[in-house]
């Protein structure tokens, strides 16, 4: 009796799809996706769904009837290969278990189906592309993966660390809510600290015609400030003339693009470019 309520307890505290019975994954609370739901109506679902679906049904349905499932970009995939080779971790699976299954329902599926949607493409894809690279046929996996990250994304249902970000790029222009004063005073204070080492050393903001425009990450000025004395001491000792921009955007980064939220991927790249034209650089260069 006792192994018997162990094994009920066990098989409580695990999570069984109910449209797919293979697809099984330990309980993880997340308040971006187990509350967002809440708010949903069929109605906004479907729409949504056929809103980024659109023409593109026939590009999907080229992808779902030309894979032969041979099984190639499951051997590709870390994650596939990291959990035991679980089959509900290839690529080809995650596409079964969400997109094609929106399709063939017509868009006409639940909010749980959009939070297990959720899980799938955000904590359990990196969309690094080797599986579409791997694929014999060329099918563009990640694009798919892609959509339904658009989906979730216009449905508000995103875990919470990458709501959070994709939140802060829309409302700051960089990925940790800092703002325009705190980005400039930390400019400054880090010149203040590698003048004890470099008397000559400065950390230029806005400087016309430099050769080069350095763009960090939205971290390195918040929890990394070290980088910024680093990367001045390099460009110090190499003697190029460089500058960093005052105005938005500075943050080279864009966790949008992971939540593919397309208008504001593009406010980031057009600022980065505004910035060059502005102070009339030849080069960026990017943390990453």
């Amino acid at each position: 009796m006792a192994v018997k309520n162990a094994v009920k307890s066990a098989v409580k505290e695990k999570v069984i799809s109910k449209d797919f019975k293979e697809y099984i994954r330990d309980v993880n609370p997340d308040v971006g996706l187990d509350e967002t739901i809440k708010r949903l109506t069929p109605e906004k679902i479907e729409k949504t769904i056929k809103a980024v679906i659109g023409g593109r049904s026939s590009r999907i349905k080229a992808v779902m009837n030309t894979c032969i499932h041979c099984g190639l970009c499951a051997e590709a995939c870390q994650w596939y290969l990291s959990n035991d080779k679980d089959p509900t971790y290839a690529p080809v699976a995650k596409m079964r278990m969400t997109i094609w299954e929106m399709i063939k329902r017509n868009g006409k599926v639940d909010a749980e189906f959009i939070k297990q949607c959720a899980r799938i493409v955000f904590t359990e894809c990196n969309i690094c592309h080797r599986c579409s690279m791997y694929c014999p046929y060329g099918l563009d996996i990640t694009f798919i993966i892609g959509m339904v990250r658009r989906i979730c994304f216009l449905l508000g249902v995103i875990p919470q660390r990458q709501l959070d970000q994709a939140q802060a790029h829309i409302v700051t222009l960089n990925q940790v809510w800092l703002s325009q004063n705190d980005w400039l005073d930390v400019l400054q204070w880090q010149e203040e600290e590698v003048g004890a080492d470099f008397k000559d050393l400065r950390v230029p903001i806005d400087r016309d015609g430099a050769e080069v425009m350095w763009l960090p990450l939205g971290a390195e000025p918040k929890t990394g400030t070290y980088h910024i004395e680093r990367t001045a001491k390099i460009m110090y000792a190499a003697g190029v003339n460089w500058t960093l921009p005052s105005k938005d955007v500075w943050d080279s980064s864009s966790m949008s693009m992971f939540v593919r939220d397309f208008v504001t991927m593009q406010r980031i790249v057009r600022g980065l470019y505004d910035n060059a034209a502005r102070l009339r650089i030849k080069k960026m260069v990017l943390t990453e």
